[in-house]
């Protein structure tokens, strides 16, 4: 995780203690499951690995962030008068697929 994160990132981090696994076990949402989540300074990443076309990957990452969100701040008292820190969700989708979304490539 820790390579794949620095090639993506151009960041040179050797130490592998400065990930912190998050993946939700058994996550699935309407057939989707978690690839891998980790939060590393103040990113907490998502990667998927998606080898069939599907146009609510956005949404999909949504709701993956939401639980990761949840599980993350579970013993936080959310009403309290001041701001809660949280990472930044950092979503990236590798897609293998052969199938294109013609709306991007339509000129308009």
């Amino acid at each position: 995780m820790l390579e794949l994160y620095n090639a993506l990132n151009g960041s040179h981090y050797e130490n592998p203690d400065s990930l912190i696994i998050n993946t939700l076990e058994n996550a699935v949402y309407m057939k989707m499951k978690n690839d891998v989540s980790f939060i590393i300074e103040s990113n907490m990443c998502l990667y998927k690995h998606q080898s069939s076309y599907c146009p609510n990957m956005p949404l999909r990452g949504f709701f993956y962030f939401s639980d990761l969100y949840k599980k993350l701040l579970k013993d936080i008292d959310l009403s309290v008068g001041k701001r809660i820190k949280i990472p930044a969700p950092n979503y990236i989708v590798f897609y293998n697929g052969k199938e294109r979304d013609e709306e991007e490539f339509t000129e308009k």
